[in-house]
């Protein structure tokens, strides 16, 4: 009887320990979230060209009095309102984004941003490229 008990509570241990080791990589993905404040993401100088190429009309921008965005930072303001989603079409040329981040435009920005959290994890300033 002892030992069917040691073997039941043998059995209960190492499941129980192995259910953490099946988690460990979705939460240091989420830990490395958290403690760096971002997604590594880095936009290519092709990708800065393919992009300036299809946002083409800065008219409507105004660069002097719009906020600055940087990566590591998070968007401001009611940019759920204005941010707009980067076209299939420029994203099949680009390198996927992290997970959970997605494309968008902003103010003559370009961005790799956390739709949930507004964590820019990269930028281009499309406005003031030479």
């Amino acid at each position: 009887m002892k030992r069917m008990i040691l073997i039941a509570v043998s059995l209960g241990l190492a499941a129980a320990v192995s259910l953490p080791a099946q988690q460990r990589p979705q939460e240091r993905e989420r830990q490395g979230k958290e403690e760096h404040g971002r997604a590594e993401y880095h936009f290519r100088q092709e990708d800065a060209r393919r992009l300036r190429e299809h946002y083409s009309n800065f008219n409507h921008v105004d660069v002097k009095h719009r906020h600055r965005l940087a990566a590591g930072e998070r968007l401001t303001g009611d940019w759920h309102k204005r941010i707009r989603p980067v076209p299939e079409e420029v994203i099949r040329e680009l390198p996927p984004p992290p997970p959970g981040y997605v494309f968008g435009y902003i103010d003559g920005y370009a961005v790799v941003y956390d739709p949930g959290t507004g964590m820019i994890a990269d930028v281009i300033d499309l406005a003031n490229l030479p």
